[in-house]
């Protein structure tokens, strides 16, 4: 079984089609074009556990007040059915051609377990919250701002490092802080970094540490991450969804939104990282154990308009299939 149509590959599109039967770029396929052919999208930091919020999410509450430590959310997770929640977030991302997906989870090792007995087809990399005793569930450790955590960071990054974990940080997000003690610990990414400086982003080039930025989320509380400067200086990125009960956790909701209020980055280079997100991460020794999830499959695009580019990015395009790599 074949599908034909234009492939999106990081050098651009290539006019062959995909093998469905082990996912890989072919020629010679007859017939009429199916659709456009994109690599399924990387989700690189999502919060599915509060996805059953979005109904209920009240109105004007400060970034600290609806998702810091005693916040509305984490009183709604307490009360509701995080399961189902998952689950809703999981449809979300599956349906919309999602083949990674980068997940910090609140509820210690409960939390973890949870998300593990749904079958998602693609890849989830599940990051652990700290416990009341600050020992991390899992294996990677996914921490809020180090202003929330406090010495707690450095335990969770030591204990992620011996189990061969990942490690992400939230920083920068509702105001600048300072980037030497993060820079110390030594993440693999951070995420957000709406008030970084110039010079904070330079330092974690020149640190080799990757970014993950969520625009839509971060629009929702007035925050904008300089996307145009991290494209720059050649940062490694990734997107995301970030919280369920904010944002739809659907790629193409986000590399729209992104293309409206980044006008000036080139469409290629938005669809590059939303498909290819945090590669020099994924790639940065032959040992790693976080195999290159390029490979993960492909989605089939309806065509609503001549230009690929164009086509992807309408609002109008749809999903029509999604082939995940055993």
């Amino acid at each position: 079984m074949f599908w034909k149509g234009p492939v999106f590959t990081s050098e651009g599109f290539v006019e062959k089609g995909i093998d469905l039967e082990n996912c890989s770029i072919t020629n010679n396929i007859e017939g009429e074009e199916n659709g456009i052919i994109i690599p399924l999208f990387r989700n690189c930091h999502t919060h599915l556990g509060d996805t059953g919020a979005r109904k209920s999410l009240p109105d004007n509450l400060s970034l600290a007040k609806l998702v810091g430590p005693g916040g509305w959310k984490h009183k709604w997770l307490e009360n509701n059915d995080i399961e189902k929640s998952i689950l809703e977030g999981l449809k979300e991302a599956t349906y919309s051609g999602t083949g990674l997906i980068m997940d910090f989870r609140e509820g210690g090792k409960k939390g973890l377990d949870v998300f593990k007995i749904h079958d998602y087809l693609g890849t989830s990399i599940l990051f652990g919250r700290p416990s009341k005793d600050g020992e991390l569930p899992g294996n990677h450790a996914g921490i809020s701002s180090l202003a929330d955590v406090g010495d707690l960071a450095s335990k969770m990054s030591s204990q992620a490092r011996e189990r061969e974990g990942l490690i992400g940080i939230h920083h920068s997000e509702n105001e600048h802080e300072k980037i030497d003690d993060l820079i110390e610990l030594n993440p693999d990414f951070i995420v957000h970094l709406c008030h970084a400086t110039e010079g904070d982003l330079e330092a974690l080039k020149e640190s080799n540490i990757s970014v993950v930025v969520c625009p839509r989320s971060n629009d929702y509380f007035g925050n904008r991450p300089p996307l145009e400067k991290m494209i720059d200086i050649g940062l490694d990125l990734g997107f995301g969804t970030d919280n369920g009960m904010i944002c739809s956790v659907n790629m193409l909701d986000e590399i729209r939104f992104i293309k409206e209020n980044y006008p000036s980055i080139d469409l290629h280079k938005i669809l590059e990282i939303a498909c290819f997100g945090l590669e020099d991460m994924f790639n940065k020794d032959e040992t790693s154990r976080y195999f290159n999830p390029k490979l993960n499959g492909w989605a089939l695009l309806s065509r609503e308009t001549e230009d690929n580019y164009e086509s992807i990015f309408s609002p109008e395009t749809k999903v029509l299939g999604a082939r995940w790599r055993n």
